[in-house]
C-alpha cells in the first residue's frame, strides 16, 4: 500500500450556512491537457462515466437517473437527480442527498475541472474525501490511458480531511 501522490481536496466552511454551522465544502481541482468537450464526455456518457465511477439507466432528459457504482470496492445503487446541466461547462446533482457539482473551464489547451461536494458534515468529512481522491484519479486514469489506482492506497488520507 502506498499514498497517492495526487492533490487531496480542500475542506472550506460552507458558504450558504451560519458561521456556527458543523457543515463544510469539499473542492477539487484537476488540470487535463484535453479539449472540455473530451473531459465533459467523460463525465457524461455512460460508457465512459462506467469505467471510472459507474453506470447509470434512465434518460438525464427526465432529470433523474439511477446510478450503480462500477468500482470492486462500491456497487451502490443511488437516485441521483439533476439539478443543472449546461454542457460542457457543467452540472449539479443530488445523489441521494449529497450535493455535487462539476464545472470545466478551459483555457487554451487546459481543461480545468473543479468538483465540489457540498453541506458535508464535519465529521464525515475524513470518510468522504479521500472517496471523491479516489474517483477523480480513476477519471485521470480514464483520461490519460493509464493504469488505475488502488483503494487501500487511499485509507491513510483520512486526516488530510480532518
Amino acid at each position: 500500500m502506498s499514498t497517492p501522490t495526487t492533490v487531496t481536496g480542500e475542506v472550506s466552511p460552507e458558504r450558504d450556512c451560519p458561521s456556527n454551522s458543523s457543515l463544510v465544502r469539499l473542492v477539487y481541482r484537476r488540470n487535463f491537457l484535453l479539449p472540455i468537450g473530451e473531459v465533459w464526455a467523460a463525465l457524461t456518457d455512460p460508457d465512459t462515466l462506467g469505467r471510472w465511477y459507474g453506470t447509470y439507466t434512465g434518460d438525464p432528459d427526465s432529470g433523474r437517473v439511477r446510478l450503480t457504482m462500477t468500482d470492486d470496492h462500491d456497487s451502490a445503487t443511488t437516485d441521483v437527480q439533476i439539478l443543472r446541466c449546461t454542457p460542457p461547462a457543467g452540472f449539479s446533482v443530488d445523489q441521494d442527498g449529497w450535493l455535487l457539482e462539476v464545472a470545466l473551464h478551459q483555457v487554451g489547451r487546459t481543461t480545468t475541472l473543479e468538483f465540489t461536494h457540498r453541506h458535508v458534515p464535519r465529521s464525515e468529512a475524513g470518510e468522504i474525501g479521500p472517496g471523491w481522491q479516489y474517483y477523480l484519479d480513476r477519471l485521470n486514469a480514464v483520461l490519460t490511458d493509464t493504469r488505475p489506482p488502488l483503494w487501500d492506497d487511499y485509507l491513510d488520507l483520512v486526516d488530510e480531511y480532518h
